[in-house]
């Protein structure tokens, strides 16, 4: 196995785990881009920041219907909560208030509940998405921290989990019980789901700069290299129609698997005073785009 530099797997671990570890949270946008599909790709429309204030506002998620955005923010310089912005009434609401901090929020497969990352242990829990409709509970503990975590079917899901230390594992878990599977020894912290396929895709970092995008095929167990993420970037995201997204520093690209040769440029946000996009989301619908800029 190549090693890995404990910079770059340090970085992949993300700032849930920076804040544990004493690391100061960065200033961070959320930004809400139109997205409209031509016949000559995609074209996107001026960026909103919907956050639009001095601390972290990150992770964001979109709820299955694309209405709303789930994203975790830090108020005040307390711990992190979850909120929701409404995409029709530009409203926020929070979701979590707690002692306890809530990361990287997702809507679960009953569409009732939504999953986080909680607290010092970073064991998974479920909340309510409608406040005062039920308490929330432990969905999944592990002897190891989880990091990041990805719904592949309502009792099914891959998480990023790590003995306190580097490197994050891969490991399939369900949460009616039984021992968690681990299908992966370092990855990063980007864990999607490929669009209409039983299959999870995720990043494995190589070096400080140059990861690899593969993908696991949750049935048969077999594993795919898709392509080599752009130099320097963490994360990305699928498009409905099976595009890979990723970000490097205000552009944007897209890669379709076993048909592009390359990435392929189709945004420059640097014209909107965007310079650093760091995560990103994709709506249902491919119609909105959200993007972390530092």
């Amino acid at each position: 196995m190549r090693k890995i530099k404990k910079s770059a797997l340090l970085l992949g671990l993300g700032l849930m785990v920076g804040n544990a570890w004493g690391q100061a949270m960065p200033d961070t946008e959320i930004f809400l881009v139109p997205v409209k599909k031509q016949k000559q790709g995609l074209q996107v429309g001026t960026p909103l920041n919907i956050t639009q204030r001095p601390g972290y506002d990150n992770q964001p998620s979109f709820t299955p219907d694309g209405k709303s955005i789930l994203y975790t923010s830090q108020q005040d310089g307390q711990q992190t909560d979850i909120y929701r912005y409404s995409l029709a009434s530009k409203k926020t609401e929070q979701l979590t208030a707690t002692p306890e901090a809530e990361y990287s929020p997702l809507v679960t497969p009953d569409g009732k509940t939504f999953s986080v990352v909680r607290g010092k242990e970073q064991h998974l829990w479920r909340f309510p998405l409608q406040p005062g409709t039920g308490e929330p509970a432990v969905l999944v503990q592990m002897p190891q921290l989880i990091g990041y975590h990805a719904w592949y079917s309502p009792d099914t899901l891959v998480v990023a989990a790590f003995p306190r230390q580097p490197p994050m594992g891969m490991y399939l878990v369900r949460p009616s019980g039984g021992a968690p599977v681990k299908l992966e020894e370092s990855i990063g912290r980007s864990l999607q789901k490929v669009p209409r396929r039983p299959v999870m895709s995720y990043l494995v970092p190589l070096s400080d700069s140059i990861a690899q995008i593969k993908q696991v095929d949750l049935r048969t167990g077999d594993q795919q290299t898709l392509i080599q993420a752009l130099p320097g970037s963490q994360d990305f995201a699928w498009l409905p129609d099976g595009r890979l997204l990723m970000a490097q520093g205000a552009r944007l690209f897209t890669y379709r698997p076993g048909q592009d040769p390359r990435w392929e440029e189709f945004a420059d946000l640097s014209k909107h005073g965007i310079r650093n996009i760091t995560r990103l989301a994709v709506s249902p619908a491919g119609t909105h785009l959200a993007l972390v800029v530092q």
